[in-house]
């Protein structure tokens, strides 16, 4: 069994699983329906489309189920299908990286420096660097959180700016929770559930409140204001003064 086949499958279908809810699926399923058909008919790239429709269906109901066990199954199948086509043809492998670059990098990355004793599912930083999913926060928030979170924003029960990063709190938070979720991503039993309830849940909270949070003084529908709230009041600290 080639392991190096296993490792790549398994980060295919553990990535497939989490955008099954958000508009970025519909490129993976367009890259994945051309994988998994092979270039053999046209008629299997129908087949394929089709069950992967069916598949994308069930891994999204579980994923807003919460329903781990659920979870593990569905990408369980997907990871055993992307395994087939890599042991079937020869160019799979090239294919699956040209699709998907970040599988390229990690396979480089675990070629030059992976360790016998490594644990499954964990990845070796090259040159003491860490991999990361999302490039940056930017990425993280237009491709996933902007896509799962969805809200009536109509500035009475929530609100948001679409310059976020003109919002120095914002942007601490939104970061914080980027980097959060890139290390809580590597534990697929509990890793999201702790993610959500943990960090996403309380900073949520908070930048989409419409009184008293970052974006209270801005607008969704008509953008970030030219007057955002200013820093909180300090005076200068004189180390001689006797305190009160």
């Amino acid at each position: 069994m080639n392991s190096e086949h296993e490792r790549i499958a398994r980060d295919v279908a553990e990535k497939a699983v989490f955008f099954a809810t958000t508009k970025a699926w519909d490129g993976m399923h367009m890259k994945l329906t051309l994988f998994l058909a092979g270039a053999r008919s046209a008629h299997e790239e129908s087949q394929r489309s089709r069950q992967l429709e069916d598949w994308q269906w069930r891994a999204a109901a579980a994923r807003e189920s919460g329903d781990t066990a659920a979870c593990q199954a569905v990408e369980a199948e997907l990871r055993e299908l992307v395994l087939a086509e890599l042991r079937r043809r020869d160019d799979a492998l090239a294919q699956l990286c040209e699709a998907f670059p970040l599988l390229a990098a990690d396979q480089q990355g675990a070629q030059q420096g992976a360790q016998p004793d490594t644990p499954q599912g964990e990845q070796t930083p090259a040159d003491g660097e860490v991999e990361f999913y999302f490039a940056d926060v930017f990425v993280f928030v237009s491709d996933y959180l902007a896509q799962m979170v969805r809200r009536r924003l109509n500035g009475a029960s929530a609100t948001w700016c679409p310059r976020w990063w003109e919002h120095p709190e914002a942007g601490a938070r939104l970061s914080a929770l980027w980097l959060a979720w890139e290390h809580l991503r590597h534990d697929p039993a509990l890793g999201m559930s702790t993610w959500w309830l943990h960090h996403a849940d309380p900073h949520l909270r908070v930048l989409l409140d419409p009184d008293m949070g970052p974006f209270a003084s801005c607008s969704p529908k008509d953008g970030h204001t030219a007057y955002p709230f200013d820093p909180l009041p300090v005076d200068p600290y004189d180390p001689g003064a006797s305190s009160v």
